[in-house]
């Protein structure tokens, strides 16, 4: 009697755990709840350089990239007028495909610019 009466009580306790826990930390029942996802966004939105009218104190933000590597890109855009994807980087002398996989969400075209500054 007393083994029944306990196996009884520690599957309320945990019935009551179980369901207290769905109704204070998880309140799906709530209409308005939206769990917020830690994708809610990407590094792109954050920040991004548009590759055409950056100079080189911006493009210096980049990760990995410092003043030579940033006077290339100017170089380039400045010869050939503009960039026209962002994957025309590799062109630049001293971009290696790692770079331009680290900078590739950082980096946008915007078609409205014509050129460099």
């Amino acid at each position: 009697m007393k083994k029944a009466a306990m196996a009884a009580a520690c599957c309320a306790g945990a019935l009551v755990v179980l369901l207290g826990g769905y109704w204070c930390f998880a309140p799906f029942w709530q209409p308005e709840y939206r769990p917020v996802s830690p994708d809610a966004f990407s590094t792109g939105e954050i920040f991004q350089l548009e590759l055409n009218s950056a100079d080189a104190d911006q493009l210096q933000t980049l990760p990995g990239l410092g003043p030579a590597k940033a006077r290339a890109i100017l170089e380039y855009r400045e010869e050939f007028t503009r960039f026209y994807v962002v994957e025309q980087l590799i062109l630049v002398e001293g971009i290696t495909q790692q770079d331009l996989a680290l900078w590739q969400d950082y980096l946008y075209i915007d078609d409205s610019v014509q050129g460099g500054d």
